[in-house]
């Protein structure tokens, strides 16, 4: 009789845990550059820089924001607003951002991946950066 009582209570205890724990980690959000990981600072436009599928932005002296091109040159780009996920919708257009982690359980997934606000101001989203 002991052991039906206590089989519940430990995967109640269980999932309570796991709830607990998912709870902080899921209301975590960057709304802001200050919060974006692995930003360069104090970049200058035009100047050298190792291009990268992932962590390219960096932020001028004036907190201008800045992209590291293709072209392997930092290149001014829209203001950087955070992290967000790529094609849910977005209310800038022309404003960037930095994708958490991109890819599914058919690619591998990279963390830091630019994004950028695209599209008419009412149905915009977030979309990859096209390729320069």
């Amino acid at each position: 009789m002991h052991g039906i009582v206590i089989a519940p209570l430990i995967a109640g205890t269980f999932v309570a845990a796991t709830i607990s724990l998912a709870g902080p980690s899921s209301a975590t959000s960057c709304h802001s550059a200050s919060c974006v990981p692995n930003v360069a600072q104090n970049v200058v436009g035009g100047t050298p820089c190792t291009p990268s599928p992932s962590f390219v932005f960096g932020m001028d002296a004036q907190n201008g924001t800045l992209i590291c091109a293709a072209s392997g040159v930092w290149m001014p780009t829209g203001p950087l607003v955070g992290e967000a996920q790529n094609a849910l919708p977005c209310t800038t257009p022309g404003t960037t951002a930095q994708q958490r982690m991109a890819g599914d359980e058919w690619e591998v997934k990279v963390p830091g991946v630019p994004l950028i606000c695209s599209g008419p101001a009412d149905i915009a989203r977030w979309i990859h950066f096209p390729p320069a």
